[in-house]
């Protein structure tokens, strides 16, 4: 299956992959290609973030030299020691941050946790 962009990004996806950020494509293919196994989306790139877009944007990836921070939603709150980062913005609504620096870092783990984000 092809990801398509959707008619409302602001920015080409080479855009989130220049000078330093070049070495994190493999990672971003990687992910992308087990996540398309699994799901459905198009890219709503802007140019902070690559978004994954079904209906709505239901995960954000900011490409950075040395990681990718992948942002989703949850709307249950839980622990783990591989999220860095969470906010609660609403009622029911948590926002969640994992870092994924190599590939091993793509697990069943968080391809479930933005499968939720998904649905």
């Amino acid at each position: 299956m092809t990801v398509k962009i959707n008619k409302q990004s602001s920015y080409p996806l080479d855009y989130h992959f220049r000078g330093e950020r070049v070495n994190m494509k493999p990672l971003f293919d990687d992910l992308t290609t087990k996540l398309v196994k699994e799901i459905d989306f198009e890219y709503k790139i802007g140019k902070a973030y690559i978004g994954l877009i079904h209906t709505l944007v239901f995960a954000a990836l900011r490409i950075q030299t040395s990681k990718i921070i992948v942002e989703f939603v949850a709307r249950k709150q839980f622990k783990s020691p591989r999220i860095n980062k969470v906010k609660h913005f609403q009622k029911q609504r948590w926002a969640y941050f994992v870092d994924i620096k190599e590939s091993k870092d793509i697990d069943k783990g968080l391809i479930d946790w933005i499968k939720q984000s998904y649905e």
